[in-house]
């Protein structure tokens, strides 16, 4: 009887109702609680419509059929900079390196529907940055093409430097698509306001010898050499060999003193370095390197400049002498004018 009375006692509804919390909580500190929670939902932002942003480069893209041979297939869209990864890519890098402010991109399509061109243009703060950005894509087997301020065209492009705008169209391939792709930056280009021509430090530059268009604004480096990032360059051609010369407006004589020492450095730790050239500049040295070449170097106030090739050194020197020459003539008309400054416009 007894233990049929504690058997009854232990399945009482009062003590299993009494032990009911106790096992909820040791089955949810087991993991064992099989109830799933509630999703929370939470509100996804809207994606910016960069149809709806403003550029004043939209002015110059040729809608409708304003473009003889072409007509565009849709609204052109606006990219500001801190989203220009998502248009481009790893693309975007470049374009950032030289203070893009917004991309406007147009589609078209040729009136016989056998083209299609995609029409970018990439605004700068100013005309030397968007130099910069379009004279950095001359490279490879590219043709020059007569439109202001400059032009060029690849195999499947046409590029256009004019003022503080950089046109990129895509398309092309055979030649009547490229002439048509031409044809199409003219229009861009006729609708844009006059521009000036390139920055006024390569006018330091002798103009004897000098590659025409090979003119360069580089904010990443100058022979391969991060240290002369920011250099205005050009290339030479003497007696069948290619020089490449350099000018780096720096921010003080200090810094410039600071980024001679680093490009003489690079030559002492792996070539060697030659007798100093008298007269030039304020310091100044050369030498070697099986890999790097030659080079003469040296700098005038604020002023670093360099020639490097594989050629001999007596030309090298000819072409620094010459620059250094121009340098000191611009420094010494600024002196005697009042609230004039030593560093070019456009620099």
């Amino acid at each position: 009887m007894r233990l049929e009375a504690r058997r009854r006692e232990k399945q009482s509804p009062a003590r299993l109702l009494a032990l009911s919390p106790l096992l909820a909580f040791l089955l949810l500190a087991c993991g064992e609680d099989k109830r799933q929670a509630r999703p929370v939902v939470r509100p996804v932002p809207s994606e910016e419509s960069f149809a709806t942003i403003d550029s004043p480069s939209l002015q110059f893209l040729p809608r409708h059929r304003e473009a003889p041979g072409w007509q565009m297939t849709e609204d052109p869209i606006v990219i500001p900079a801190k989203r220009l990864t998502s248009h481009l890519g790893t693309d975007a890098d470049h374009f950032r390196r030289y203070d893009a402010i917004d991309l406007t991109s147009g589609k078209y399509v040729a009136d016989d529907g056998k083209g299609f061109a995609i029409v970018e243009i990439f605004r700068f703060p100013d005309f030397v940055k968007a130099f910069g950005a379009y004279s950095m894509r001359k490279k490879g087997p590219i043709r020059f093409l007569d439109i202001a301020n400059e032009a060029f065209e690849a195999r499947h492009s046409v590029h256009l430097w004019r003022g503080p705008f950089y046109v990129r169209a895509l398309g092309g391939g055979s030649a009547a698509a490229n002439e048509a792709l031409q044809g199409l930056v003219t229009t861009v280009a006729a609708r844009m306001p006059a521009a000036p021509s390139k920055p006024a430090v390569f006018n330091f530059f002798p103009a004897e010898n000098r590659v025409a268009n090979s003119e360069r604004f580089s904010a990443d480096d100058g022979f391969g050499q991060r240290d002369l990032a920011g250099s205005f360059q050009a290339t030479f051609a003497t007696g069948g060999a290619a020089v490449e010369g350099l000018i780096l407006p720096a921010a003080s004589k200090a810094a410039a003193t600071k980024i001679l020492d680093a490009y003489r450095a690079l030559y002492v730790r792996n070539g060697k370095l030659l007798d100093p050239v008298p007269n030039l500049g304020e310091d100044n040295f050369t030498a070697e390197d099986k890999f790097l070449g030659r080079t003469v170097a040296f700098r005038i106030d604020r002023f670093v400049i360099a020639f490097n090739g594989y050629t001999d050194r007596p030309t090298l020197v000819d072409l620094a002498a010459a620059t250094g020459q121009r340098i000191l003539a611009s420094i010494r008309s600024t002196l005697v004018q009042p609230g004039s400054r030593t560093l070019p416009p456009g620099t």
